[in-house]
């Protein structure tokens, strides 16, 4: 199962970055793809649908043979990203496209958007107007993912959306959290059992004539749910993006929303599911939307690595692939 978080971070200087952990049971990092301009992408599998891409982009993801990319993640030219989460029991696709639509395969969705849409408002049209999202199966994994998405451009405003039984659900002003199952009305919901919760030590009461004292530091966190279900997630990402420092820069945003992300990371063997496999964080992933910058860290590689739509890449007119190092890579100092 894949679980994930996902969480947009502001700045100071006014840089905006969409942050996220991808956890599966399989490496899912296996090459950071370019896709430029003016390519011809097949949207669904077994159907002649197809676009041109408008845009270049970046992103984690695969490059499907003749088929174009599938992205998990990623950043285009106009500063708009993306990430896909998984969303099981919740997730509906229409049978066949709507008249005059394209059909899309869910994980198809992300690439369809970023070759495609500059802004939070483009991608809310696309998904009302422009796009079906259809149950076709990934021939690869022979099955149909449930997912749903969450973008943000560079407004640092982020719009989720889910595709259910009852429809596309689009939600746009969001708290810019997403994890998993159940939808987001129901996670922002939840964050009201947790009003309690803050940075701040508690002061000392007195109960029976006695003075209490809190034992130590934290005292104001107590609460803050540490298991690793989706909705507890929700509400650690949640808390600490709202009462975190605010970062100055890019870099300072990476480095915040990596030790964010710590909090939600699965290690190997802690969560076994249904087919005695571990669900573990195969990467974590920053895109800025001001410098079109992809970052990534994955789990056997802790460094933090840059691909960024820099005018070289630009330059290309096929598909490039960055393969991911997923070995160690430890600075020795003597």
């Amino acid at each position: 199962m894949i679980g994930c978080t996902s969480f947009v971070i502001n700045t100071m200087d006014n840089t905006n970055v969409l942050a996220r952990t991808m956890d599966f049971t399989i490496e899912m990092a296996k090459n950071v793809v370019y896709t430029p301009k003016e390519k011809k992408i097949a949207s669904s599998y077994g159907e002649d649908d197809f676009y041109i891409s408008k845009l270049p982009f970046i992103g984690m993801g695969i490059q499907m043979p003749d088929d174009g990319p599938v992205t998990f993640d990623g950043v285009n030219q106009a500063g708009l990203t993306a990430a896909t989460l998984y969303f099981p029991r919740y997730a509906s696709y229409k049978k066949a496209k709507e008249a005059n639509k394209l059909a899309v395969s869910p994980d198809k969705v992300i690439s369809f958007i970023l070759a495609n849409c500059k802004t939070i408002q483009d991608t809310k049209k696309a998904f009302e107007t422009e796009i079906t999202i259809v149950d076709r199966q990934n021939p690869i994994l022979g099955l149909t993912a449930p997912l749903h998405y969450i973008f943000m451009d560079k407004s640092g405003k982020a719009l989720i959306v889910e595709p259910t039984e009852n429809g596309i659900k689009i939600y746009d002003h969001s708290v810019g959290v997403m994890t998993n199952s159940p939808d987001y009305p129901w996670h922002e919901t939840n964050l009201r059992n947790y009003l309690t919760i803050n940075p701040n030590q508690h002061q000392s009461v007195n109960w029976l004539g006695k003075t209490l004292n809190p034992f130590s530091q934290g005292s104001g966190s107590f609460g803050l749910p540490g298991d690793y279900t989706p909705t507890s997630r929700f509400i650690r990402a949640a808390f600490l993006r709202n009462f975190v420092e605010k970062p100055k820069d890019e870099t300072h945003a990476v480095n915040i929303a990596a030790n964010i992300l710590k909090s939600v990371s699965i290690p190997k063997g802690i969560v076994i599911n249904e087919e005695n496999k571990s669900d573990y964080t195969c990467y974590s992933s920053y895109m800025s939307a001001q410098t079109q910058s992809y970052y990534f860290s994955t789990y056997g590689n802790q460094r933090i690595r840059k691909v960024s739509l820099s005018e070289k890449l630009l330059s290309h007119t096929d598909y490039l692939s960055f393969p991911v190092e997923d070995n160690e890579d430890i600075l020795n100092l003597n």
